[in-house]
């Protein structure tokens, strides 16, 4: 059974699981749905299995039903069932480092994407994917996010292509929201961003996307991601050679202030 599969089922047994100590607690979704703080249709999704619920709302569950943490022990693959197959591991070494760095070159970089842009990205997916699992992978985008608010504040760097910015995904309603949103986020003390603009003809990473994460080990570990490939890279020397990458390509953009300027106008 391959991971994906693996989610799915873990996802659908805790839908039955959530549906049945329910039942057996005599509350009706709407009961429910009023304790946890949410409308009885998200209830009845959780129980279907078309969303996923917050790990402090299965927590809050599990307490209210009674459940005697059967349920808090489906936090950890539920988690997993948020993300792609292939960005699982990324995603769990993500939540744990100390700094992280990206290039970005195609779309505004998933830790700040607004939620109707996330959509509108999933939704341009070739193969169609189904409205549950753009739900899903939203849901999941955007439970990511809690790295920049982390307690700790571990420093986060953006490098996007000028043109990742333009692109109006979702259309200029929805493209304006998201720059907007990306100068909130700026505000933020340990986020930072700088804009590659379009007309520097050349730097060492024309190749594609690439994420340099942390560790408290400490070690930095690597990350590529295309069309015909994802890879999580450790080899020490693969890793200082995507170090020395993002710090030339660092060195070639625009500075921090001048990158606001043109978030700014496209906020309009």
């Amino acid at each position: 059974m391959g991971d994906g599969e693996s989610a799915s089922v873990a996802l659908r047994v805790f839908a039955g699981q959530l549906k049945l100590f329910r039942e057996l607690a005599e509350l009706s979704r709407e009961e429910l749905g009023r304790k946890l703080g949410y409308a009885p249709h998200t209830i009845k999704a959780y129980e279907l299995g078309q969303r996923i619920p917050g790990a402090s709302t299965v927590e809050q569950a599990d307490e209210l039903l009674g459940a005697r943490g059967v349920l808090k022990a489906a936090i950890p693959l539920l988690e997993e069932a948020q993300y792609p197959t292939f960005f699982r591991d990324v995603a769990k070494l993500e939540r744990k480092c100390v700094r992280r760095c990206s290039y970005e070159t195609l779309v505004v970089p998933g830790l700040l994407q607004t939620k109707d842009y996330a959509r509108a990205v999933f939704e341009s997916h070739v193969p169609a994917l189904t409205d549950d699992e753009v739900e899903r992978l939203v849901s999941g985008r955007l439970e990511r996010q809690g790295l920049l608010t982390r307690e700790d504040r571990p420093p986060v760097h953006f490098i996007v292509e000028q043109c990742a910015l333009e692109r109006p995904i979702g259309g200029w309603k929805v493209h304006r929201e998201q720059m907007a949103s990306i100068l909130g986020r700026l505000r933020l003390r340990n986020v930072s961003l700088q804009v590659m603009p379009t007309n520097i003809e050349e730097h060492p990473c024309t190749d594609g996307p690439l994420v340099l994460l942390e560790m408290p080990d400490p070690r930095t570990l690597g990350y590529l991601e295309g069309h015909a490939r994802s890879q999580l890279v450790s080899d020490r020397r693969r890793v200082a050679e995507l170090v020395d990458r993002y710090a030339m390509i660092r060195t070639q953009a625009l500075s921090t202030r001048e990158s606001i300027q043109i978030i700014e106008k496209l906020a309009g």
